[in-house]
């Protein structure tokens, strides 16, 4: 059995962590060991593994390395922000290397075959400083529109050059990467979905929907580039149009600008039009009920919620972000121009035609997503060494 370790940042809500999940769910665990190296233990998620899985932490070091320089400054804690600095520091001078080896003494306790920095940014630092015998790097960032390695780009530009291959999630991604960092060994591998265990889910929970509205929802991390601002927005401009008589959106989700998007619904009175439902383990049951799925996203790498979305048979409502074209196509919902004006046409087409949606719900009976060839080629990729 070949010893495999995943790195990652930390355990917060997100697609990488379910995705994560899914792979470890699907993968034939028989001919592994696997471990899962959690290097901040912030957040509740992989929660959920299989008992063969083990999650090991690191070391008190990297308690700052998935938060920004102004997130640690809020703390107000001294300790936290002496520690930022000094990871700064370090990054920036490449004296990281040599501290990334010693701190990996005290927290990995095992020659691994393969290992896999399962994150975009820092966990590649710590993955390639490393002594496995054979190294990954997985791609989720769009990198021509959000690049983390950005400040940091001499000294990534060695860090590349340690792994055997970096996998990125789209095709747009690697031409993306390709861009900041040519002359790398990339590869392809869709992200993979459960598709079983989300049909599932979404009858787990029976949720209470007027059927005399359109219903519209959105599922994600409510943060900038997810765009939430802009569709309350965009909603207050519907409203004002008197295009919202007939329609009620639930926005899915938590995280940094919660209560922004909140205090917009309040400030264009759009209680009774909009909700925040808030973080909910399983959004299935409200994708599943809804009329439409809406991503509003600035810019996205994958949309892994669009695929869920899609396996339950509901219609989406897309802007234009880097892999939609890869995952869906206009059989199946409506892709966007990405702004506000793009939104507010689309939606307001959807809602005043429900037979459009009826429609793309109707060509969804007949989706397949498969799943079985991405299990294949990450399998393939673990036993290449």
């Amino acid at each position: 059995m070949k010893n495999v370790l995943f790195v990652v940042d930390e355990k917060q809500m997100g697609g990488v962590s379910v995705l994560l999940e899914d792979i470890l769910k699907r993968i034939n665990l028989s001919k592994y060991n696997i471990d899962i190296m959690v290097l901040h233990n912030n957040g509740d998620y992989l929660d959920n593994l299989p008992s063969e899985v083990n999650l090991i932490y690191g070391s008190s070091f990297f308690d700052v390395v998935d938060l920004s320089i102004c997130e640690v400054l809020k703390t107000k804690k001294i300790n936290k922000i002496l520690k930022k600095i000094y990871l700064v520091f370090l990054m920036k001078t490449g004296l990281i290397k040599n501290k990334i080896v010693k701190e990996r003494r005290k927290c990995v306790h095992k020659k691994y075959d393969v290992e896999i920095a399962f994150k975009d940014g820092f966990t590649a630092l710590f993955t390639a400083y490393g002594d496995s015998k054979c190294k990954y790097h997985w791609l989720h960032t769009d990198y021509s529109m959000y690049d983390c390695t950005a400040k940091y780009r001499k000294l990534f530009n060695k860090t590349f050059n340690y792994f055997d291959k970096i996998i990125g999630i789209s095709k747009s991604v690697v031409y993306k990467f390709q861009e900041k960092y040519p002359n790398t060994n990339l590869e392809v591998i869709y992200n993979l979905i459960d598709t079983s265990k989300i049909k599932k889910m979404a009858l787990e929970k029976e949720v209470n929907f007027d059927p005399n509205v359109i219903n519209l929802v959105s599922v994600g991390r409510i943060h900038d580039m997810k765009g939430y601002d802009r569709l309350v927005r965009v909603f207050e401009r519907l409203n004002k149009n008197g295009k919202l008589d007939n329609v009620y959106l639930r926005i899915v989700g938590d995280g940094p600008d919660y209560n922004l998007v909140k205090s917009l619904i309040k400030e264009f009175s759009l209680e009774d039009k909009v909700e925040m439902v808030g973080r909910v383990k399983n959004p299935f049951p409200y994708v599943k009920n809804s009329d439409a799925f809406l991503m509003c996203s600035r810019y996205e790498p994958f949309g892994l919620v669009i695929l869920e979305a899609m396996v339950l048979e509901t219609p989406v409502i897309s802007t234009e972000v880097a892999s939609i074209h890869e995952i869906m196509n206009e059989n199946y919902g409506l892709i966007t121009e990405n702004s506000e004006e793009g939104l507010y046409q689309a939606i307001s087409k959807a809602i005043e035609n429900k037979d459009i949606l009826n429609k793309y719900k109707n060509n969804l009976k007949d989706y397949k997503y498969d799943t079985d060839e991405i299990i294949k080629n990450i399998e393939n990729l673990l036993d290449e060494v």
